[in-house]
Parts: C-alpha cells; structure tokens; sequence
C-alpha cells in the first residue's frame, strides 16, 4: 500500500472510532479496500494501529454509556455490562 499521509491517518482513525467498516473508510480516503483491508493485518502499521485505536476510543465511550445507563437503573444495560464482563473475564 502506498504510505498515506497524516490526514488519511488521521481519518482512520476517526472514522474506526464511529465504526465504520474498513470498505467505507477505503472510499473516503481513496485508496483500493482490499490494500487498506490487507495492512489492517499487517501488526506493526500504523494504518493498523490508527484503525485500532479509533476503535478502542469508540468502544470505550460506548461502555462508558453503557454504564452509565446501568448505574441508572436500565435493566438492559445492566444485562450488557454483565456479557461485557463475561466476554472479557481473565481466568486469575
């Protein structure tokens, strides 16, 4: 893949955090999906880490919300948290 510039960068990284898939992000920035898809593979690119750092920014504040609700007394939210946390419970 061609070396993008700052702001494809950057645009990665903002459009992982609302989740856009890898296909849309690749229109917006104009290069071909199957290059960024393929470098989004590739473990130490910064497209990679750009693209995972959005997506962590965005599930962070979902969660965020998602608690928030629970602390607020949502059923659903609270029914959330809790396969959040069984999803991501380490074995200690």
């Amino acid at each position: 893949m061609k070396n993008l510039n700052e702001e494809q960068i950057d645009t990665i990284e903002q459009m992982a955090e609302l989740f856009y898939s890898p296909e849309e992000i690749a229109i917006n920035i104009e290069v071909k999906s199957d290059e960024l898809t393929a470098e989004l593979h590739v473990d130490d690119s910064n497209v990679r880490a750009a693209y995972l750092r959005g997506w962590l920014k965005g599930d962070i504040s979902l969660r965020k919300g998602i608690a928030q609700a629970a602390a607020n007394g949502s059923n659903p939210a609270q029914q959330m948290m809790r396969e959040i946390q069984k999803e991501n419970k380490i074995g200690l």
